[in-house]
């Protein structure tokens, strides 16, 4: 029997383990929690109103900033934009979670 075998195996399962575990943690350091461009999350929104009518037009701003709702704390981009309802523009603004693009607040704006 081949002794080196023997040492070698018990150390191969931790040592693997060790090594992907630590590759886990540098890529989410590396890859996690960066924000999404605003570009994409402006696109998102878009397609989103656009399943209930026709886009005018739409801005954001490139700049994401701090948003606090209660306890929650994270970074927004806001916007705006204009769509038809009933053969009249209808404004709105937004502020989307820069890190998901989910939608944080939404106002309808009243001229």
């Amino acid at each position: 029997m081949n002794d080196s075998n023997n040492t070698a195996n018990p150390w191969i399962v931790p040592l693997t383990l060790g090594a992907s575990g630590l590759a886990g943690f540098i890529a989410g350091k590396l890859f996690g929690n960066r924000p999404i461009s605003a570009r994409r999350i402006l696109r998102m929104v878009r397609n989103d109103f656009a399943c209930e009518g026709q886009i005018a037009g739409s801005w954001i701003d490139h700049r994401p900033v701090p948003f606090q709702r209660f306890a929650v704390k994270t970074s927004a981009y806001q916007g705006g934009l204009t769509r038809r309802e009933d053969d009249e523009l209808v404004n709105y603004e937004f502020k989307a979670d820069a890190y998901t693009g989910s939608l944080l607040e939404l106002k309808r704006i009243e001229d």
